[in-house]
């Protein structure tokens, strides 16, 4: 009798993973890639904002030192994003080792974005940069925040075999706020001088 739920389950996963799945993660991970890619444009331009012609003060040092650790992150989530577009799911087996490495590389970008906003955090910006400071670190938190919600729909696709397009759009909301608050930190930094 287990045998033939799990059986009936897997069949049912795989009508629907047939369906929708590989059309689902190429737009998903299409977005989420576009997404990131800004978001290290933007941390760049941020980083190159401060620099000016006779060189850089310890401030402007410290921040581009933090974007750098910032942009490692941003590689790390865009080799998930290219490990999830060129996978093919097509059992129940292949869905659960997708999600399950995502999840873990997932969990590791979280570890180290939390290493990124404490370095961010323990710089002591001066007045003039406390508005691009501010938006630096509000942008790093909504990254954390978007790898979170990502963590939570790869255990979530992992559980119930399904990978809910809510969850996935919440995280990918959360990453498009942070690469606005990423351009919105470059812009400010620019005008601070």
């Amino acid at each position: 009798m287990t045998q033939d739920i799990t059986t009936s389950i897997r069949i049912e996963y795989l009508e629907i993973s047939e369906r929708s799945n590989p059309r689902f993660s190429r737009t998903f991970l299409t977005i989420l890639s576009t997404l990131m890619f800004g978001m290290l444009i933007g941390s760049i331009f941020l980083a190159t904002s401060y620099e000016k012609g006779d060189g850089l003060s310890g401030y402007e040092r410290e921040a581009i030192a933090v974007v750098e650790m910032q942009n490692e992150v941003t590689g790390g989530w865009n080799e998930v994003v290219d490990m999830f577009n060129s996978s093919t799911v097509t059992s129940v087996d292949d869905h659960v080792v997708l999600y399950t490495l995502s999840q873990q590389t997932a969990r590791v970008l979280i570890s180290d974005s939390q290493a990124v906003i404490n370095r961010w955090q323990a710089i002591d910006a001066p007045v003039e940069h406390t508005v691009s400071h501010e938006l630096g670190l509000e942008a790093l938190q909504a990254t954390q925040d978007g790898l979170i919600l990502f963590d939570e729909f790869f255990q979530n696709a992992i559980d119930t075999l399904v990978a809910d397009q809510i969850r996935s759009e919440e995280a990918t909301a959360k990453l498009t706020f942070a690469r606005h608050l990423w351009e919105q930190a470059a812009e400010a930094a620019a005008n601070e001088g």
